[in-house]
């Protein structure tokens, strides 16, 4: 994470945003206060329908927008807002709060709870001289939700972000110490990141800078190092598709990229390779969808 955003997530928050993602077909994503996107489910990165109407028809503004006025709306009322997009889509939106504080927003979206396409986009759709049934077949592939499903999910939904906060697995950095260590890290990606190393260079001693990472992001150094750089390694590939895992992984500090492999696989409980492989499919189907 930026160090500015002040904010760091346990892994395990990944892993319960794919799964929940992955069975009810839904786009799940954290933002920062400043709208700046800190997590989003891999396993729904974004629905067909949306790419194409963002790119078809210019309109990615207005969903960035709209996702902010919605955000700030949820904010200001301290509770779930759930809305329809311009595009004809439900969202929800839960503040992310501590001790009072607001340190960010839940998204659920890209789900419908209209059985119909919406006229209005149909019109632009093809004013655009753009075929109507590709847009329509898009939409249709969105999960469908009536009012008694609808309720149960973001009953569900409310429920995983209040269990993300309550078991400490997004914390809020504090001490300046943790924020030195951190951007130490970030620069020093490609290098190992060795504890006594790392203490030198920020003037304390090795113990004060494990107990602080400890205390404040309630992990080990060398398990904060580890998933720095595995995130760093999934912000490269997912940058450029064609980089290989080999090359990513020495990007991040790791010569052996076999190492890497099983040091990934613990953390994320699969090998890099399925990752790098979902990416490069998504690209390779972009690229086939808009030839």
């Amino acid at each position: 994470m930026p160090g500015k955003l002040g904010l760091f997530f346990d892994p395990e928050v990944q892993r319960l945003i794919d799964s929940f993602a992955y069975c009810f077909r839904v786009k799940i994503t954290v933002f920062s206060p400043e709208m700046e996107e800190l997590i989003v489910g891999l396993q729904n990165p974004g629905s067909r329908y949306c790419r194409i109407v963002q790119k078809g028809l210019q309109v990615r503004y207005r969903c960035c927008r709209q996702d902010k006025l919605m955000c700030e709306r949820c904010a200001r009322r301290r509770r779930l807002t759930i809305y329809r997009c311009h595009a004809g889509l439900s969202e929800a939106v839960l503040p992310l709060e501590i001790d009072g504080a607001l340190i960010g927003y839940a998204m659920l979206g890209q789900f419908r709870t209209a059985t119909v396409m919406p006229q209005d986009m149909l019109a632009d759709w093809a004013k655009a001289k753009f075929d109507p049934a590709e847009l329509t077949s898009a939409y249709m592939e969105q999960p469908y939700y009536d009012e008694a499903a609808l309720g149960n999910i973001l009953n569900l939904f409310s429920m995983m972000v209040s269990f993300i906060v309550s078991r400490d697995y997004v914390r809020v950095r504090r001490t300046h110490l943790v924020e030195l260590v951190l951007a130490w890290l970030d620069e020093h990606m490609a290098e190992p990141a060795d504890l006594v190393v790392v203490a030198d260079a920020v003037n304390r001693c090795p113990s004060a800078v494990s107990h602080a990472v400890k205390r404040q992001l309630g992990i080990s150094f060398k398990q904060l190092a580890t998933l720095k750089k595995i995130q760093k390694f999934e912000s490269l590939v997912a940058r450029d598709p064609a980089e290989s895992i080999q090359e990513a992984a020495q990007a991040v500090g790791f010569e052996d990229s076999l190492y890497f492999s099983r040091i990934y696989k613990k953390v994320r409980l699969s090998p890099p390779s399925t990752y790098a492989r979902s990416v490069r499919d998504r690209a390779f189907q972009e690229e086939r969808r808009w030839a």
